[in-house]
């Protein structure tokens, strides 16, 4: 048996840190995967003085036993070991929210979701399938949903696209206008200088009958298209008869090259993908994406079809890995600190989820 002294030292050294956490002003971050989005979140967290890194998992042996620092090319070390097995480092470290951003697939990311609300921590996932998961995932949302709400925490998954372009965006601009019919937006994305992780999904390089075969594998094309299809519908009340999708190659008319891709005449460029949505036979929402080596006049476009009409556009369009990671630190806070419980969307939080009211406020401030 052990020393009761020792126990009892232990205990109030466990309380002395309860303690300190409950007090805390910081909002305290643990990292689940750590690939060029994670990442990029590490790096917008360490410049932002209200959180405080405190953990680190990734399933890949390369980065696991690094410091987070090495892991995430910080430049520098933190002072943080990456974790392989999550499930301990889970149950002892005191935290807010986990940045979860290992994969699209929410059905491959579920036990590891699970994982982390079982250990009462709240989650912002950057999964695209979590984005609106209760029309494809029923089950898989209402299995979420209970356990988070049971250990009382919140479950987000958010990020550029979806969770902001072509869903959130168009949907607080349709604040200004009434009796709205129809949504259309358009994404168009030169991969030219992005990692080449996406340049990959998007299929450059590829032969037109290569391409054809990863579409049909999965292995080429946007996940959360149809998210952000029918988080649009559901937020207006429309009944849709369906979601259909389409996936075709950009091709090449001329050679190109960039840093990772020599790209001949008649090869995949990238791809063109849309997802439309039905009210009554009619089209309700349009959603259009193109990624390519090069493509001409990359921008973002949100069209409402209402009383007045709406129509913007972001010359150059949003980048996505900076905005996608922007979008989780600024959110972190509302999720951390909200009185909600359970699976959440983007629509349940604040408008300004990085606001905090003069009275939260530190006093220097």
């Amino acid at each position: 048996m052990s020393d009761p002294n020792e126990r009892l030292s232990k205990l109030a050294a466990t309380f002395r840190d309860l303690e300190a956490y409950v007090q805390q002003e910081k909002v305290r971050v643990i990292h689940f995967g750590v690939g060029a989005i994670g990442a990029e979140v590490v790096r917008a967290l360490l410049n932002n003085p209200e959180f405080e890194i405190v953990g680190a998992i990734d399933a890949s042996a390369a980065k696991a036993g690094k410091d987070l620092g090495d892991a995430a090319g910080i430049g520098h070390t933190l002072g943080i070991p990456v974790a392989y097995d999550p499930e301990s480092l889970l149950k002892d470290t005191y935290a807010d929210v986990v940045v979860h951003c290992t994969g699209s697939s929410l059905t491959e990311v579920y036990p590891q979701l699970m994982s982390i609300v079982a250990a009462e921590k709240s989650i912002i996932s950057s999964c695209e399938e979590l984005a609106f998961p209760w029309v494809r995932f029923p089950e898989i949302s209402q299995k979420l949903d209970r356990r988070a709400k049971e250990t009382g925490v919140r479950v987000l998954g958010t990020g550029v696209n979806p969770g902001f372009v072509m869903d959130m965006l168009p949907m607080m601009m349709a604040t200004a206008s009434q009796q709205v019919k129809s949504v259309r937006i358009e994404r168009i994305l030169d991969v030219t200088t992005r990692r080449i992780q996406l340049q990959r999904k998007a299929g450059v390089g590829l032969s037109v009958s290569g391409f054809q075969q990863a579409a049909t594998a999965g292995a080429v094309g946007h996940v959360g298209l149809r998210e952000s299809a029918l988080m649009i519908a559901d937020s207006f009340g429309w009944r849709m008869d369906d979601v259909s999708e389409t996936l075709e190659p950009v091709i090449a008319r001329e050679r190109r090259k960039n840093e990772y891709f020599a790209v001949e005449k008649g090869y995949v460029l990238g791809l063109r993908q849309a997802a439309r949505g039905l009210v009554s036979g009619q089209e309700a929402v349009r959603l259009d994406l193109e990624m390519s080596l090069g493509a001409n006049d990359p921008h973002d476009l949100v069209e409402i079809n209402g009383s007045p009409p709406i129509r913007a556009v972001i010359q150059g369009g949003i980048q996505g890995d900076a905005a996608t990671a922007a979008i989780i630190v600024n959110c972190l806070p509302a999720i951390a600190r909200s009185r909600l419980t359970g699976l959440l969307s983007m629509r349940e939080l604040p408008a300004i989820p990085y606001f905090r009211p003069r009275s939260q406020q530190r006093e220097e401030e």
